[in-house]
């Protein structure tokens, strides 16, 4: 599968710097865009040329632990607060005021979350197989802390794999995806040294996290949402998002709901679909944004 490289972009923050890949005209308005867990910014290559063609910029970063991107200091762990911080500091680094915000997966839920803490900073929000944050039982507290603390006890031992093809088949069968395109991923997830494949991802994104917010909290995180919101989910994607997305409508505020052809990684699978549904929603071709705040 062949796809336009992109331009490669770097944000300095706080304690690291963050990639990210970039397509489109200069010009162009800007779509920022956010990748799910365990992915990069190559999770939007095959809409970036849908977009590109209609006179978008897309602009896709790739959070810490992620891509190309830094890992966190020794010491630290990947928690949604301080993805939502490595946002703040992002914003007023980027070369306009985005006129979308897109995200999949946790990169959805992090934008819903994002846009109903800062308000004056996203006017309208796509989000692909997600619906709010990921909430728990109050009576799951004690053992999610327990186990989470035990995934970080375990530790990772860095290992190198000698054959590619493997690595591939495994990324296809956890995204549901084809070798095409879970190629395509690992691209940007693993780089090679002496002779063997090694991980370019952090390992301690695979820890547990220890807490989890209850739905009551995560209503009220989302209830400044003021964005024009559309929800796009993959015709064979998570089953258990259709299940809550009517109790979710309205922590949305009251979104324009979508199917497109594909699994949780429908925007691979049907990017010229969500690059209709995101033009339409949309609706303009020129900036509105100037004044990041």
């Amino acid at each position: 599968m062949t796809q336009e490289p992109g331009r490669e972009r770097r944000f300095q923050l706080d304690t690291l710097s963050l990639a990210a890949l970039e397509w489109g005209p200069q010009q162009g308005p800007l779509i920022l865009a956010l990748h799910g867990w365990m992915d990069n910014a190559h999770s939007f290559a095959p809409l970036a040329p849908k977009l590109t063609d209609r006179g978008y910029r897309l602009l896709a970063l790739e959070f810490p632990g992620h891509g190309h991107s830094d890992h966190r200091p020794q010491g630290n762990y990947y928690h949604f607060l301080d993805y939502l911080y490595d946002l703040h500091q992002l914003w007023p680094q980027l070369p306009e005021q985005p006129v979308l915000l897109l995200g999949h997966s946790m990169g959805g839920i992090l934008g819903g979350l994002f846009a109903s803490l800062y308000p004056e900073r996203v006017s309208r929000l796509a989000i692909i197989e997600a619906m709010g944050p990921l909430t728990a039982e109050p009576d799951e507290s004690l053992e999610r802390m327990r186990a989470g603390f035990a995934s970080r006890d375990k530790g990772f031992k860095p290992r190198g794999y000698p054959d590619l093809a493997p690595l591939v088949s495994a990324r296809a069968a956890a995204g549901g995806l084809d070798d095409a395109l879970a190629r395509l991923l690992l691209q940007r997830n693993l780089h090679q040294r002496d002779g063997l494949w090694h991980w370019c991802s952090d390992p301690r994104l695979r820890t547990r996290s220890p807490w989890m917010m209850t739905d009551a909290q995560g209503e009220q995180l989302m209830s400044d949402l003021q964005a024009d919101t559309l929800v796009v989910l993959g015709q064979n994607g998570f089953e258990g998002l259709r299940e809550i997305s009517a109790a979710r409508r309205s922590w949305l505020n009251q979104p324009q709901l979508e199917s497109i052809t594909g699994g949780h990684h429908c925007h691979m699978e049907s990017p010229e679909a969500l690059a209709r549904l995101i033009d339409r929603f949309i609706g303009v071709k020129s900036s509105e944004h100037t004044n990041l705040g």
